[in-house]
């Protein structure tokens, strides 16, 4: 009896000891730096993506993005602009027609195929916080809000 619980006492041991050293072995495959669309300053201008955000027929917003394959520490893209309020927010959050609302669109991440945009709105508190997926290829609108859409498209 006392051999087995010194064998388990053993076991147990060299259990603890092994699991830092298995801990940090390195991973079996090379990390791959992957390349994702990206909205950047860095990138040349080459393509481009339009932006439209309009509230019911009203364009609020539009503009034109850089955008390239790039690697995912060159995200840098962020826009901020501002329109008067008169609308409610996910039908809780009533604005005035005399408020200003600032909406902001940053890069939130880009994977190969699409890049996803964060989308937000605010006056005297954060009014709605989004996500959009953006594909550089086509046109994509998303209804982020009662009557209010975020439309991508490629640009020549």
């Amino acid at each position: 009896m006392d051999r087995t619980i010194a064998r388990y006492a053993l076991l147990f041991f060299i259990a603890l000891l092994a699991k830092p050293i298995v801990a940090q072995q390195p991973s079996s495959g090379p990390e791959v730096d992957e390349l994702v669309w990206t909205w950047s300053k860095r990138c040349k201008a080459d393509l481009k993506l339009g932006v439209t955000v309009r509230l019911d027929h009203k364009v609020l917003y539009q503009g034109i993005f850089p955008i390239c394959h790039g690697k995912r520490d060159a995200e840098d893209g962020h826009v901020v602009f501002h329109f008067a309020g008169g609308h409610t927010f996910q039908r809780k959050f009533r604005t005035r027609s005399a408020d200003s609302i600032e909406g902001e669109i940053w890069q939130a991440g880009g994977e190969p195929a699409f890049l996803i945009l964060g989308v937000s709105f605010a006056g005297d508190r954060g009014l709605l916080n989004t996500l959009h997926i953006a594909r550089p290829q086509k046109q994509t609108s998303t209804e982020i809000d009662k009557g209010l859409f975020i439309t991508t498209y490629p640009l020549p």
